[in-house]
């Protein structure tokens, strides 16, 4: 995830290369990387290899502020405890000031502790935020590894005549291969940023319609169609926390209505309020649909699963 929000993988993946032939125990495999054996697919492979990454970045980005929630929650232990208050300790809030650091606040360890504990619905806003920002983040990854191999979805239109020229020149020419790979990068940027506006629901939406891709065939209860109506509650969410809205709105309600509502419980003109339970559902919303991609890719590099034998 973005360095910029302070990324760093707390989890980490191992790679486990298997042959055909009989296996022996196996910890938990979470992600499927295959090799597809048409070449039209081999952008399967690579966004594959990817999903374990992916996971690892999401996964860690929940981590983190789950962490934070529960420094705040030793913290207001500490504090609210008869043997630190017994001893008069005094807590101070310090900031900048004209004439440099400054304290704002001395509280007495109630007072601290009640602070620590009225934080924490804010880390959890705070968390969610953060979950979209990278569910994005692997929504458009996922997208421009296709059209990465399947470059002319972008170069369709009067407009792109000279990048088609210069695709064609560089396939004969390879002093062209740098000019055009830096076109190229130009153009897959300046999609994504058109592509923005459309919303995280319709990219996905749209990726899904363009590769083919489906819900795996195992699937009895959501589809790609469910799964874009969760991301969409999860991004009236993220604009209601960032914009400051009071009460929850009525697409949120409706959503939370749903058999598939992840662990939305929110009540249409109620107050907003984010609990670290909302931040879990949608961590775990990540999780599900990236092993559900996972192997939809599979199926489609490799075709469905053969039926057990009876």
């Amino acid at each position: 995830m973005a360095e910029a929000r302070g990324g760093v993988d707390l989890v980490g993946h191992t790679m486990i290369r298997l042959s055909a032939g009989a296996l022996g125990p196996l910890s938990q495999i979470d992600n499927l990387v295959v090799q597809p054996p048409k070449e039209e697919h081999r952008w399967i492979g690579t966004a594959t290899a990817k999903v374990g990454e992916w996971r690892a970045a999401l996964r860690s980005t929940y981590i983190r502020w789950a962490l934070a929630i529960n420094g705040l929650e030793v913290a207001a232990d500490k504090y609210a405890d008869s043997t630190w208050r017994r001893n008069n300790n005094q807590f101070f809030v310090h900031g900048l000031g004209a004439s440099g650091i400054e304290v704002l606040s001395v509280w007495d360890g109630q007072t601290a502790s009640e602070a620590h504990r009225k934080t924490m619905p804010m880390l959890a806003a705070f968390g969610i935020i953060d979950l979209y920002a990278g569910l994005e983040e692997v929504v458009f990854d996922l997208y421009r590894t296709y059209l990465d191999q399947h470059r002319r979805v972008l170069l369709k239109g009067d407009e792109c005549r000279p990048l088609r020229q210069l695709m064609r020149a560089a396939s004969s020419d390879a002093t062209q291969q740098p000019a055009w790979e830096k076109a190229w990068s130009e153009r897959l940027n300046k999609w994504q940023r058109k592509k923005l506006y459309d919303g995280l629901a319709d990219v996905f939406r749209s990726f899904c319609r363009q590769t083919g891709l489906k819900e795996p065939s195992t699937y009895k209860h959501t589809t790609v169609d469910t799964w874009c109506e969760a991301i969409d509650a999860i991004a009236i969410l993220r604009h209601c926390l960032v914009h400051g809205a009071k009460v929850v709105p009525p697409e949120l309600a409706s959503f939370s209505s749903k058999p598939y509502r992840l662990t939305f419980d929110f009540k249409e003109n109620e107050p907003l309020a984010v609990t670290l339970t909302h931040l879990m559902g949608v961590q775990l919303f990540c999780e599900q649909i990236l092993s559900a991609v996972n192997v939809s890719l599979a199926e489609m590099a490799l075709g469905p699963p053969a039926p057990p034998t009876p």
